[in-house]
């Protein structure tokens, strides 16, 4: 008996776990919206494409699974590959159909012929086209492994003819998604083991591997008497209810992981593929463990490097790893990290003249927001803020364009987030350059009925990038943003909206903001001043800002250096 290629491929796609595609359709298209129509799969419709790609990956790595994107031919499709760099980057499950012209005028500049398999090679697991009727469910059962088993983006290429057609094969192909157990070999295990048994400064290095494997870690953490720093986006895994806990590394972390981490002499790098050597020790022993084989060693040179599940290879480990006795090291960062803390809470408060400073509207959003709240981050300084402010409880996740480094990430992933969490408080902390590029997308949260809640950081300009500049010693260069008053575009749109800018009006704003029942936008006019200090400053930066600040007071804006100085350090 013979099918629809169109309905083979949503056939294949709902038996492999997909619940939502998102797109826009067009007339490549039709034919297979028109078949999804007919599946219990819903369509979402986005107003961009980019967008619908960042809400997909959203939702795929909230719930583990595979999520759908679908496009036209030509810019339709092309539209998604920023947001397929950003789920490729995050190993994020996510299926791209993109449709194509007919195959009879491919190769002849055919109007919107585009060779999206050159294009999407870059940022994919698989991509491939659909030739003939009869490949549709083999591909596309091929695409869906390939998402699913590599953890990446799956490109299937489907000419408008091919989708048409009927497909005589009915061989049944199916998805398999195995979940192998993987960890070291023995001698591997007792090369870990010896080096962590003769350590005496030991520190663990946490990623997103550590994933479900919090016990294991805090038991190989007590048995080894060493502090836990982390990634950022090994926040939600490894903060929640860990008492050897000492943050972050990095730009956007605290002095006790940064120090920690390059002060031990035997550093434990667990599902950590950090970039920055920087922040990696110079005379360490460090052990590598990773469930990718090509991470071992390619950030910084390792004395041991192996494969494996974090959680199965530190059960594994335990019983090798010899009691230690001295608690100093760990103590003195455990401490310090508390200590920061402390202090990041203490300054977050409203600024000088009742202005509003960004850490102070973050820390009211982590006192009200629920206890399972999903948040979504813009790039820049939303994201620093959240990452430093945000307490994650083992019950709220949080995301930001951390590997890819994208503008306008936050709402459209957040629309992801809820469409697949329909119960949970979704709340997106974004920028104004953000919110404003994939502004449109406001529009799908009442069409869909996707009732996120949306914060913008409101100061007028690139923050992060103005800070970049200055501390290469320039003035702000193409930075300054026009805004339009967020709160009142908001309503004009039909959702409820609303700006505040003092101080003092901020807690109930955030109150009322949180408690709408539908999509809701609090517009917040925060002080652009207030800068984001590291965890260490070099001496470059510093250079940069001294250069900066002279050609301010030239240019008649000493005052703009004073404020900056004022909302930072006072």
């Amino acid at each position: 008996m013979s099918k629809l290629v169109a309905e083979i491929i949503v056939e294949t796609l709902r038996e492999a776990g997909v619940q939502h595609c998102y797109g826009i359709v067009g007339d490549t298209l039709n034919r297979i919206a028109e078949e999804i129509e007919k599946s219990d799969i819903e369509w979402v419709h986005m107003r961009h494409e980019e967008a619908g790609a960042f809400a997909a990956q959203a939702e795929s790595l909230v719930t583990g699974k595979l999520t759908a994107i679908a496009g036209s031919c030509g810019p339709g499709s092309l539209h998604f590959i920023n947001g397929a760099f950003e789920a490729s980057r995050n190993r994020a499950p996510v299926i791209l159909i993109a449709s194509q012209v007919t195959r009879e005028e491919l190769g002849f500049e055919f109007i919107q012929e585009v060779d999206l398999q050159q294009i999407y090679r870059g940022c994919s697991v698989y991509c491939e086209m659909i030739l003939t009727p009869d490949q549709a469910r083999r591909k596309t059962v091929a695409a869906c492994q390939a998402a699913i088993n590599k953890r990446g983006v799956a490109v299937l290429v489907v000419p408008v003819d091919v989708s048409h057609a009927q497909s005589h094969d009915d061989t049944p192909f199916a998805v398999h998604a195995p979940a192998p157990v993987v960890r070291p070999s023995d001698a591997e295990m007792a090369d870990i083991a010896a080096l962590l048994n003769t350590g005496e400064k030991i520190a663990i290095y946490g990623g997103s591997g550590c994933q479900h494997a919090l016990a294991e870690i805090l038991h190989v953490a007590e048995r080894l008497k060493c502090p836990v720093a982390h990634t950022s986006r090994a926040k939600e895994f490894l903060e929640p209810g860990n008492p050897y806990n000492i943050g972050m590394t990095g730009i956007i972390g605290t002095a006790a992981g940064y120090k920690a981490t390059l002060e031990c002499d035997t550093l434990l790098l667990l599902g950590a593929d950090f970039a920055w050597r920087q922040f990696y020790p110079e005379k360490a022993k460090i052990i590598q463990i990773d469930i990718d084989g090509t991470h071992l060693g390619r950030r910084h040179p390792v004395s041991v490097g192996v494969v494996g599940d974090i959680k199965a290879t530190l059960a594994a480990l335990l019983p090798l790893l010899e009691e230690h006795a001295d608690t100093a090291f760990r103590d003195k960062y455990v401490a310090r990290h508390t200590a920061d803390i402390q202090t990041l809470r203490d300054q977050a408060v409203p600024g000088r003249n009742g202005s509003i400073l960004g850490t102070y509207v973050t820390k009211l959003i982590n006192q009200y927001a629920d206890e399972d709240a999903l948040f979504a981050s813009d790039d820049g300084t939303p994201t620093v803020w959240a990452y430093r402010l945000l307490d994650m409880n083992g019950k709220r996740r949080l995301f930001a364009s951390l590997l890819h480094g994208t503008m306008a990430n936050a709402m459209p992933s957040a629309l992801g987030m809820q469409k697949c969490q329909p119960g949970r408080q979704v709340i997106c902390m974004c920028g104004d350059g953000g919110i404003s590029m994939l502004f449109g997308d406001l529009m799908t949260t009442l069409q869909e009925d996707i009732p996120i809640k949306i914060a913008v950081y409101d100061n007028s300009k690139l923050g992060f990038v103005e800070i970049e500049q200055r501390a290469e010693g320039m003035l702000n260069l193409y930075t300054d943003l026009k805004n339009p008053d967020f709160g009142k575009v908001a309503q004009a749109m039909g959702l409820w909206g609303r700006t505040v800018d003092k101080a003092d009006e901020l807690e109930e704003a955030i109150q009322t903001w949180l408690a709408q029942p539908g999509p809701a936008l609090l517009n917040v006019r925060v002080n652009p001043q207030q800068l984001v200090m590291p965890p260490y400053i070099e001496a470059k930066a510093v250079m940069g800002m001294a250069l900066y600040s002279a050609k301010a007071v030239l240019a008649g804006r000493g005052g703009d250096v004073l404020e900056m100085i004022e909302q930072t350090f006072l």
